[in-house]
């Protein structure tokens, strides 16, 4: 009965500390969109706890739009309430006119601008400056406007002024000039005092006709030489390798070459330092032609790295030549790759393209088919090769013969094996094979032979009705077959003593199996 009451009791308690534990909290403020920012007692703090409460103020330049609006706020449990303050920008009022000027203004709004612009035939005294509102009103003063005076007009080379020229000229002043006898003025003959202080527009030129034209890398194919008169013509061709830009017929005006004298541009292939290992970058591959003055640039060929990483990668097309590349090229190197287990490489070197072809060790072969390494871009490709002990399989079978010992399933490297034939045979070739290195027994398998037989022949009496040159004849043929027989057997009898004594270590063997042989 009482842990029906204390019991409940307990648990409410512990929740309730928990709950205390894990207070609501909130991070620091922010209402940007209202032109507020913290009050300097609450900017430092980051986090605050429920409950808590913080002031807002409106930021530089600001005012409040309602000043009884609420400027706090309070944290309630892991949110802040509502901000009644609302700021907007402070006006500075307009700017009133200065003498002989005027600003050109963006607004009278905090931030705004006004520029000072003087009436014309007057200019600012000083270096022009833009005036801004500010939290406290427009920064700056008005500006002095002058009135325009201008410097005594420039001289010009073969003319002068129609009137003595004075100290100086006011705004919209004029001034004209004219040329020597006999030469032409080319442009505005009058000039004018403008707003800037300054005659405009340029003044002219004076001059006997056109200057002869500078044009590189073109030839003069018509028309006359200089001196140019007005009126005289020249025509132009560019010399080989060359493009005209422009027109190749010009004519001497009064204001100079109409149209504008030609360029010839020189043009440019693709260029090539194959010797470099390099190779134009991919931007510039697929383009056949290079005007003068075109920049390339080359990398190296893959497989290769700069010998210099600071030398210049990019050339210029000059007329129709290539400037000199100071990249180059050399191959990669892969490094020696590691011996693997009972092998081997056999390389041709370490640099890219070279090769490592795997080699077992005596006794061993290649798991798999051989494989030869190359050196590639990014190292040596494929991987080291397994090399395994040798192993044979049972040795043939050969007719009229057999192995002297009982056949394995399988035989170790260099292991021998033993031939003999049957009785009354002959064993032709070696008799001991032996597991070589690619698996297989060496050499060829032995072959067992019958020896060959003497033929005879029996005379037997008869009647004979044949002539006797036909007699003659069948005892030569009977003969020549005997004394052929003799020769073949005692070849073989020949061959097989020479046998025998080279292979004397197994003699005891083959004489067992031929110890019936008729000699």
């Amino acid at each position: 009965m009482g842990c029906k009451v204390l019991c409940p009791s307990i648990v409410l308690l512990a929740y309730l500390m928990i709950c205390e534990h894990v207070r609501g909290e909130c991070t620091q403020p922010s209402f940007e969109s209202r032109n507020v920012i913290l009050s300097a007692n609450d900017l430092s703090t980051q986090n605050f706890s429920e409950g808590s409460s913080v002031t807002f103020d409106c930021v530089i330049g600001h005012k409040p739009v309602d000043s009884t609006a609420s400027r706090s706020v309070t944290c309630e449990g892991n949110q802040w309430t509502s901000l009644g303050l609302s700021c907007t920008r402070k006006p500075c009022g307009s700017l009133p006119d200065f003498l002989h000027g005027r600003y050109e203004m963006t607004g009278i709004l905090f931030g705004d601008t006004a520029k000072p612009v003087c009436d014309q035939g007057y200019m600012l005294a000083g270096r022009e400056t833009t005036r801004t509102c500010r939290n406290q009103g427009w920064d700056g003063r008005d500006p002095l406007c002058e009135s325009v005076k201008c410097s005594p007009p420039p001289v010009i080379e073969n003319g002068q002024l129609q009137d003595v020229p004075l100290e100086s000229y006011e705004y919209l002043d004029a001034v004209s000039y004219r040329c020597n006898g006999g030469l032409t003025l080319i442009g505005q003959s009058t000039l004018h005092c403008s707003e800037d202080g300054t005659f405009k527009p340029d003044p002219p030129k004076c001059f006997d006709g056109c200057p002869a034209p500078k044009i590189p890398n073109a030839k003069r194919v018509g028309g006359k030489s200089a001196p140019y008169k007005q009126g005289n013509f020249i025509e132009y061709k560019c010399e080989d390798g060359y493009t005209l830009k422009g027109d190749a017929y010009i004519v001497c005006r009064g204001n100079g070459w109409s149209p504008e004298p030609p360029q010839c541009i020189g043009e440019c292939k693709p260029p090539s330092f194959a010797s470099r290992n390099v190779i134009l970058s991919a931007n510039d591959r697929l383009t056949q032609i290079f005007p003068d003055g075109s920049n390339v640039t080359f990398e190296c060929v893959i497989g290769h790295k700069p010998i210099d990483s600071t030398a210049s990668r990019s050339v210029t097309c000059e007329g129709i030549k290539w400037t000199s590349l100071g990249l180059s090229c050399t191959r990669k190197s892969c490094e020696s790759p590691p011996v693997f287990r009972n092998g081997r490489y056999e390389m041709t070197g370490t640099l890219f393209g070279d090769t490592a072809r795997p080699v077992c060790d005596k006794g061993f072969l290649l798991a798999s088919k051989e494989t030869t390494r190359t050196c590639q871009d990014q190292g040596w490709d494929g991987g080291d090769p397994l090399c395994e002990s040798v192993k044979c399989s049972p040795p043939p079978v050969i007719e009229n013969g057999q192995l002297k010992d009982m056949p394995l399933e399988s035989y170790e490297y260099s292991q021998e094996v033993f031939y003999s034939c049957n009785r009354g045979f002959t064993l032709i070739g070696q008799a001991t094979l032996h597991c070589s290195e690619d698996g297989t027994f060496k050499p060829d398998p032995p072959k067992c032979f019958a020896p060959p037989t003497i033929p005879t022949t029996t005379a037997t009496p008869a009647i004979s009705t044949t002539s006797e040159p036909a007699k003659e004849r069948s005892h030569l043929v009977t003969s020549l077959c005997v004394v052929s027989s003799i020769l073949i057997v005692v070849g073989v009898l020949v061959w097989w003593i020479v046998r025998r004594n080279r292979k004397h270590s197994y003699s005891h063997k083959v004489a067992t199996n031929n110890e019936d042989y008729p000699l």
